[in-house]
């Protein structure tokens, strides 16, 4: 072989080589596709075929051709990457795009996520009735005030910690409340608002760190509320709707618009349609409120729902065939934007008796209706829900001739209403949060006996 055709040989070779060490199984890789290939994706899988509540996913990625990352909240990843996911809360839906100067290719990844269905007693008791719960941005929760079996009405505030599963005391209210509202805000404040109170200062407004539990004043309500509403808005103020003026001896028609900038509530010139207490207000996304049911007076003119509207500051009558008085009821917003309205009780002011509901209407944002869209499984009032999965989780409660329900249920659009495994105990007047990891703690609450429910737990 002449020099010039041996060099020739040796340059084809050295440039071969890596592609027929592949080919032949030497280096034990995969093959290598050419430089300036078309994105094209291997693999996308993950570690199991389904996952509960809490629980995180490992993915594996293989690609080739390009920049990639896996969306949503991961982000770029290398070819060949194990990615552990953000905890698990609800189903998720992954992609992996990849992006390259041939195109792009892009593969999803389903990752169904349920629930253990189970009960979890967190170290630790909660003696309460009436307090209020806010989930916090840090996962943890906040439990605010209520009937804690001291003397009087209470003024502390007790922060859950998912992680270590503690309850501590942080700080406490200027004045002790319960049936009141406590309401998020922009800043992560608490905004606590009406309510009946231990001391004579049941309009005093106030406003709580999250973090550290210290409260402060932050004007008044023009008057007196308890089991009324407060939203947030889209443009950070809280409205403040109807509610009891004193005990059940009155109930509000009127509303207020409380400002974080000036810290100060003012009445609405406008009233409602209806007087309301222990309604349901939601916000819609298009910032319009929802006002649902409420307890009336048996002289007030009464519709079941109404509309806010924050531009013109008006309210609005919902059309609805049902004209009766719902209450204790809870309200659910949907993916699709519509409202669930859940449970609740009349009161027949004839004869004074009251009977829990298991009716679910339903409000579309779209024809602007509140409909009947189906039934719970048993009645109950006192509701109280939490949302996961596009399903209302509904635990205790009321049922009928005012026994204190263990069982718990939820309630999906598509397929209606089905069981969930039962509390360990009866309990009604608790509070029930969804936590930022998907599952449901449950505190406080009373018993068949009337008596405190200890016990706090997880629903997971």
């Amino acid at each position: 072989m002449s020099d010039i055709r041996f060099q020739s040989f040796l340059r084809t070779a050295v440039f071969a080589a890596p592609w027929l060490l592949v080919a032949c199984g030497g280096g034990g890789g995969e093959v290598v596709p050419p430089p300036n290939a078309a994105p094209s994706i291997v693999a996308f899988s993950a570690d199991r075929g389904d996952y509960f509540v809490g629980d995180t996913a490992t993915l594996t990625v293989r690609y080739s051709g390009g920049a990639a990352r896996i969306e949503p909240g991961v982000g770029p990843v290398a070819d060949g990457a194990r990615i552990q996911t953000p905890t698990l809360d609800a189903d998720r839906v992954y992609r992996l795009v990849v992006e390259g100067p041939q195109g792009s290719a892009v593969r999803e990844l389903r990752l169904p996520v349920r629930y253990r269905d189970r009960y979890v007693e967190v170290p630790g008791s909660l003696q309460s009735v009436g307090h209020e719960a806010i989930a916090l941005d840090d996962g943890a929760v906040l439990l605010i005030g209520g009937s804690r079996g001291e003397g009087v009405l209470s003024h502390r505030i007790t922060r859950f910690d998912p992680r270590l599963r503690t309850l501590d005391d942080i700080g406490r209210l200027q004045v002790g409340r319960t049936d009141h509202r406590a309401t998020r805000l922009a800043s992560g404040d608490i905004l606590v608002t009406g309510g009946e109170t231990s001391l004579q200062l049941p309009r005093l407004i106030e406003l709580v760190d999250a973090r550290t539990g210290v409260s402060q004043a932050a004007g008044e309500l023009a008057v007196k509320r308890s089991a009324h509403t407060a939203t947030r808005l889209a443009d950070g103020r809280v409205l403040i709707t109807g509610g009891y003026a004193s005990g059940a001896r009155g109930v509000h028609d009127s509303a207020e618009l409380w400002d974080p900038a000036t810290r100060r509530a003012s009445p609405l010139p406008a009233k409602m349609v209806s007087p309301r207490a222990a309604h349901t207000a939601t916000l819609l996304a298009d910032g319009r409120v929802l006002i649902v049911g409420g307890y009336a007076l048996p002289d007030a003119a009464y519709v079941a729902a109404e509309l806010f509207d924050p531009i013109t500051g008006s309210f609005s009558a919902v059309p609805t065939a049902d004209a009766s008085m719902r209450f204790l009821h809870a309200a659910q917003t949907q993916p699709d934007g519509s409202v669930l309205i859940v449970g609740g009780e009349d009161f027949d002011h004839a004869t004074e008796v009251t009977t829990p509901r298991s009716d679910i209407a339903r409000f579309d944002p779209v024809s602007g209706r509140l409909e009947a869209v189906g039934s719970l499984l048993a009645p109950r009032s006192a509701v109280r829900l939490a949302g996961a999965h596009g399903r209302a989780l509904l635990f205790g409660g009321l049922g009928a001739s005012d026994a204190r329900v263990a069982g718990a249920e939820s309630f999906g659009l598509k397929d209606g209403a089905k069981p969930l495994a039962a509390m360990p105990g009866q309990r009604a007047w608790h509070t029930v949060t969804r936590l930022a990891d998907g599952r449901i703690l449950i505190a406080g609450g009373e018993d068949g006996a009337r008596s405190f429910v200890p016990s706090v737990l997880l629903y997971e």
